[in-house]
């Protein structure tokens, strides 16, 4: 049986991911659009397999929490992840030319928002948080509006005053609903990883080197060295060689 404080922890986690399957708006859901810069580039670690090999078997890559693709930085190459391409080739696909019958009957295609969509499903409560959210704008609707833009659409604009009351008691009611609270498993590497990547700043601002680091942490010297550099951490306290900047 779940507490009250981690009942409302596994639904901001629901809440906060809710959405994540689903293209951007305005990009892979038109059709005839075109190859389209992805906000995800593959994960050059894992090599896009979501796992990483590690002394006595695989574990979770944490720079892409297990899906493979990571978020687009400022410099990374720009890929369509509909088609698993980089832009600058896609662009150069011959276009289909487009059949004016109609598909057979019983032929689905499936895209790839609609497998994630299926995996996320699959491995959490989504389906029922819809439901609960759908309840909690007939019951209260200011609490719906303030939940659905601020954790799931993710508005960055600030909350006026009561809002934040408002805010926590409508995720509160939420967790209240809810039968099950099904987190899948790389949300909860996510946030391990989160907290490791907290630990990760505060040892290196001590001055710690890569390899001591990893060795805290439990996780590969290599790991440790990529995330460094992203950070644009000095390389002699990180440990990483000057020319590999």
């Amino acid at each position: 049986m779940l507490d009250l404080a981690e009942r409302v922890q596994r639904t901001r986690l629901l809440l906060d991911t809710l959405l994540d399957p689903y293209p951007a708006p305005g990009t892979a859901i038109q059709p005839d659009s075109g190859p389209a810069p992805s906000r995800y580039v593959p994960c050059e670690t894992c090599r896009r397999a979501g796992e990483v090999r590690v002394r006595g078997g695989w574990q979770l890559c944490l720079l892409c929490d297990g899906r493979g693709w990571r978020r687009r930085q400022a410099g990374d190459e720009e890929w369509d992840a509909y088609v698993e391409l980089p832009v600058a080739e896609a662009v150069q696909l011959p276009v289909p030319i487009k059949p004016k019958a109609p598909p057979p009957v019983g032929v689905e295609e499936s895209y790839a928002w609609e497998r994630d969509l299926a995996r996320y499903d699959r491995h959490g409560s989504y389906g029922e948080l819809r439901l609960q959210l759908d309840r909690l704008g007939l019951v209260r609707p200011r609490r719906y509006w303030l939940v659905r833009t601020m954790l799931v659409e993710h508005d960055e604009r600030g909350l006026y005053a009561g809002e934040q009351l408002q805010l926590d008691l409508g995720v509160v009611q939420l967790a209240l609903w809810m039968r099950t609270l099904k987190v899948p498993g790389w949300l909860i590497e996510r946030t391990k990883a989160d907290e490791r990547r907290e630990t990760l700043d505060e040892l290196a601002a001590a001055g710690l080197r890569a390899g001591e680091i990893a060795r805290l942490l439990g996780v590969p010297k290599e790991t440790i060295v990529r995330r460094l550099r992203r950070r644009s951490i000095d390389s002699k306290s990180a440990g990483i060689p000057a020319t590999a900047m």
